[in-house]
């Protein structure tokens, strides 16, 4: 080292730690890691610009000895993504404009990510011929050197990890393949006896289809993989589809077929994950506190946002904050200055520029320093900003800020370009699915049976039994459609209708619900029926249009119900997921009712001026949306808050909505108010429903709750008593409050519940002294001791009024 005048107290001081001992090259090594600032110190003081030039210079040529690997593990592994996607890009345009082939594309990017997650080894996986088996990509074959695809076996669960991600389309970080029962054959692959841990994803195409699976590997006596290997993975290959799409689209004309055939990777598609991932590597790039990220809609002159940076963290990553969207005019502040000129905006001095809002500060109690703004273009135009506050180290935002974040904002606008299409796509796609599933499984009814429908005339004993709450359709299944049409005439007047036209709507709805055990053509016309008997008994409420409007919820409320609930298809993507991200089935519910009526000859408001037909929709919509279990508890809460202070106003609207949306889960659960034997079979049909869809969830390995677990039919007695606790009897009893003529409702609830209950314990054999099941109005104590199968009917008093204390 070459020292000056001025090193002589550092290395007083240095010495002076040394005092009595003998100085090695190995302590003052020691002490320097200790203290940097020493060694900081030092340089400034004493070393010259020349010397650290001599050392850079040595460093660098150091380091250009070092082996390749080495540059591949630190190339791959920059956390801040700028120089891989540079690299990935330049490399795949080369190899596309060399005719390569998008087998040994994907091979070799799979080589690339295998560095980047230092795995032992990959394999390439390819879908065989019939899309039902797997092949082994080798890129060299054993005679002419062509690419050889090797038969892996079927895509299937039981067998080996490929073909399990294969069917599920997830990724898997397995840390022990050996100990996973999953997959009996690990790997498939001789090999596979060294194999410790696997990260295995699906790739996809644009309209998700699978195409192909990587399966990274390491072997025994190495660390298995771990979460962070996979996000390195996903985003590699993220990124790296960004770039193809970026290539392909340059090379070819702008149509369609080309969007439907970019290939992308698990988590490019979801919106506020690609997001966050863009605000946390920003964040990491120029070292800022908070980031911001916000979209332009040019349409609406706004900039919007719903991710948001609140400063925490959790295991060091940050935690953005999902709320309502935000939205703010394109021409206030500096983000908004942003969008419009597409500059770039560093300002050291927030609080000295007069563009800054300070209100945010004021609001937030956070102090804004200084500013980094840049734009996101895509094709010249800006279609984000992202805004980066406070630099930790350093007092502004540098120009090499600037420079190192162009490039990276050049990606950011790819791979929001890409998801945006993709969703736009998906949507489309999604809505051609759902309509070629229906047209392949539904038809128009025919004009022989609407033509039979109305010579159908009811037997004279039903006549008396309809307008009861009890009145059980079953006997009568041929005649069900010409019951509803005797409710409508009935109720709205035979000239409410055009009757060719009400017999071919009611004829296509019954065709239009599928054969599942529950919620089927015959639930429908129950739920209608409970709706008539409502509207009977309370005349002058409902107008001739709301009477209308609620018949023919009740009948259409489940149309094209497959037998899932909406938390399973949200669970498993299902295309109606994506059209609709809440009340799933119901909002499908309403579509189908407006496509029938859409159908030549099957507008029964055809008679209606547009303002009439506008609200009778707008009744069937809100009232089959009001039919989603999980919008009940809200409602019915609103309303008895407003009947305990008295402040229920029916020429309110939202108050009459709440009443609606009340009325019809009173009408959909009504089951439980019939006799015991109607029930009974009814409540078959219903867990036939929930354990088929429990025995789906279990062939993919995920553990169904206990209500739709077929091995935990004995906790069924306990779960209808937390139905009717929690569910039906809070709901007739708010609706006999509102409608007393309802409250018989209420009381077939009771009887049912009480003599129900009592049959349940009896059925399974507890214990129930001199109990008489079939008298259940009797005042008697029945005490159940709890045994192996017993229900929770434990200290039951029953009283002779229906009053149940538990």
């Amino acid at each position: 080292m070459e020292d000056g005048p001025s090193s002589t107290s550092c290395f007083r001081r240095l010495t002076d730690c040394f005092l009595g001992a003998s100085l090695t090259d190995e302590k003052v090594k020691a002490y320097l890691s200790l203290h940097p600032q020493m060694l900081d110190e030092f340089v400034l003081e004493s070393v010259s610009a020349e010397t650290l030039d001599r050392w850079l210079k040595k460093k660098t040529s150091s380091r250009a000895s070092d082996d390749t690997s080495a540059k591949e593990v630190s190339r791959y592994q920059d956390t801040n993504m700028q120089g891989v996607v540079y690299e990935l890009n330049s490399y795949m345009e080369q190899r596309l404009d060399t005719g390569g082939d998008n087998k040994f594309l994907l091979y070799e990017l799979s080589n690339i990510i295998k560095t980047a997650t230092k795995a032992d080894s990959f394999a390439l996986y390819f879908l065989g011929e019939c899309n039902n088996s797997l092949c082994l990509f080798t890129p060299t074959g054993p005679k002419d050197g062509h690419p050889n695809l090797i038969p892996s076996g079927p895509v299937a669960f039981g067998t080996t990890i490929a073909a399990y991600v294969a069917k599920t389309r997830k990724t898997l970080l397995v840390e022990d393949i050996k100990g996973d029962e999953r997959f009996p054959d690990g790997t498939g692959q001789d090999s596979g006896i060294h194999v410790h841990s696997v990260l295995c994803l699906p790739i996809l195409t644009a309209i998700g289809d699978l195409i192909a699976i990587l399966e990274l590997r390491r072997h025994w006596g190495k660390e298995p993989f771990n979460l962070s290997h996979q996000e390195v993975a996903t985003a590699n290959l993220a990124w790296a589809s960004v770039a193809i799409h970026q290539v392909q689209v340059s090379k070819r004309s702008q149509s369609p077929d080309l969007i439907l055939k970019l290939t992308y990777f698990d988590n490019i598609v979801a919106i506020d994950s690609l997001l966050e991932h863009i605000m946390i590597y920003a964040k990491n790039l120029v070292n800022a506190d908070r980031c911001a990220l916000f979209q332009v809609d040019h349409g609406n002159k706004e900039l919007y946002s719903d991710l948001f940076d609140i400063g925490e963290e959790n295991e060091g990553k940050p935690i953005f904050t999902k709320t309502k969207e935000i939205r703010f005019s394109i021409d206030k502040g500096i983000a908004g200055q942003v969008a419009r000129t597409g500059e770039v905006l560093n300002i050291p001095d927030a609080y000295a520029d007069p563009r800054f809002n300070r209100e945010v500060d004021l609001k937030t109690g956070y102090t804004t320093r200084n500013i980094l703004c840049m734009p996101i273009v895509s094709r010249g135009t800006v279609i984000g900003v992202v805004q980066m506050v406070n630099k930790l180290s350093g007092s502004a935002f540098t120009k090499t800020d600037e420079n190192n974040f162009k490039m990276f904002a050049v990606f950011c606008a790819l791979a929001l370009h890409c998801a945006n299409m993709y969703h736009r796509i998906r949507h489309s796609e999604c809505i051609y699915r759902v309509t070629m599933e229906k047209l392949s499984y539904h038809s128009i009814c025919t004009s022989e049976e609407w033509k039979t429908l109305t010579q159908l005339n009811l037997p004279e004993p039903i006549y008396k039994e309809i307008e009861t709450f009890q009145f059980d359709i079953s006997p009568f299944e041929e005649i069900w459609p010409a019951v509803f049409i005797y409710m409508v005439h009935n109720s709205c007047g035979k000239s409410s209708f055009e009757l060719e036209k009400l017999c071919r709507f009611t004829m296509s709805v019954r065709k239009n619900y599928r054969r599942v055990p529950y919620h089927n053509w015959k639930h429908a016309v129950t739920v209608a029926h409970c709706m008539y008997a409502i509207l009977q008994k309370t005349p002058g409420i409902f107008t001739e249009l709301e009477k209308k409007g609620l018949l023919i919820a009740c009948l259409c409320h489940d149309l094209d119900h497959r037998g899932y609930s909406n938390t399973y298809l949200q669970k498993f993507d299902h295309p109606l997921a994506a059209l609709y991200s809440t009340s799933t089935m119901e909002q499908h519910h309403f579509s189908q009712t407006v496509s029938i009526l859409q159908l030549e000859g099957h507008n029964i408001f055809s008679n209606l001026n547009s303002s009439e037909y506008e609200q009778v929709l707008e009744i069937i919509r809100k009232a089959i949306i009001a039919t989603d279990l999980a919008l009940y508890f809200n409602n019915h809460q609103q309303l008895t808050e407003l009947l305990t202070v008295g402040g229920l106003d029916l020429n309110n609207h939202s108050h009459r909505d709440r009443v609606i949306g009340l009325m019809m889960t009173a009408c959909d659960l009504c089951s439980v108010t019939k006799r015991w034997q109607v029930t009974r079979l009814i409540a078959n049909d219903i867990y036939a429903e929930f354990w088929a869809e429990g025995d789906e969830m279990k062939k993919i390995g995920i553990q169904p709750i206990p209500m739709m677990d077929r091995d935990k039919k004995d906790e069924v007695p306990q779960g209808q008593v937390g139905f009717y606790n929690s569910v039906a009897i809070p709901c007739y009893t708010t609706l006999s409050d509102l409608f007393p003529p309802s409250s018989l409702l209420l009381k077939a609830c009771f009887q049912m519940w009480i003599g129900g209950s009592v049959r349940w314990c009896v059925g399974i054999k507890a214990q129930i002294g001199n109990l008489d099941p079939n008298r259940p109005h009797h005042a008697v104590q029945a005490r159940i001791p709890r045994a192996k199968h017993t229900c929770c009917c434990v200290n039951v008093k029953f009283y002779k009024h229906n009053c149940v204390t538990f």
